[in-house]
């Protein structure tokens, strides 16, 4: 399946606030963009885009931040959607040498802290009922991401306790199956008792 990783985060930022949002991403202000921009770069430098660029999408009726190495934040009036060339399987199980979801869940808090949201939606682009939630960020949609979250409850059910549950392998195959919802709070929290005990050994 050609899934690509996505995550949903609620914003009020007006157009001003987003053209200086590209200012500071260009001034390396988004500490955890800029180190999985880095962690990329290692590994391959023939991406040459180095800076950020601002678009309006008159199609979608949305605003698109675009970085290097396809990282991509697009605005609609009410909800951020990242997008990143990461497969979504990858991002699920996490078993390559860069540490993909560590690197995306950072960016998606930091992005949190940046619009002051409360949590954001960890689904794929693609190929799944929950990818369906795209179809609220175009201008005839403009859902919020309350709207977003409790269609996924009617849909879709509970979101996932844990990321690597949406994974379900089966004889040749696997599928995609749930989503997640990471709360600011408690990932600040798990990161924060990680460090700790990082520390004491």
């Amino acid at each position: 399946m050609g899934m690509d990783f996505t995550a949903y985060i609620g914003h009020s930022l007006t157009k001003y606030e987003i053209d200086k949002m590209c200012f500071d991403l260009n001034n390396n202000q988004l500490s955890h963009v800029d180190k999985f921009i880095k962690e990329l770069r290692k590994v391959n430098s023939n991406d040459k885009q180095e800076t950020w660029s601002i678009r309006v999408d008159e199609f979608g009726g949305t605003l698109e931040l675009s970085g290097p190495y396809h990282l991509e934040f697009t605005f609609s009036e009410k909800v951020c959607m990242v997008s990143h060339y990461t497969r979504w399987i990858t991002f699920l199980i996490n078993d390559l040498e860069i540490d993909f979801q560590t690197h995306l869940r950072n960016i998606s808090i930091e992005l949190m802290e940046y619009f002051d949201a409360p949590y954001a939606i960890y689904c794929p682009d693609s190929a799944a009922r929950e990818s369906g939630i795209m179809d609220f960020l175009w201008e005839d949609e403009n859902r919020d991401i309350d709207y977003i979250k409790e269609w996924l409850l009617r849909n879709c059910g509970e979101p996932k306790n844990t990321i690597k549950e949406i994974y379900k392998e089966l004889d040749d195959c696997w599928k995609s199956d749930g989503y997640y919802i990471e709360l600011r709070k408690s990932y600040i929290e798990l990161t924060r008792s990680f460090n700790e005990a990082s520390d004491i050994l």
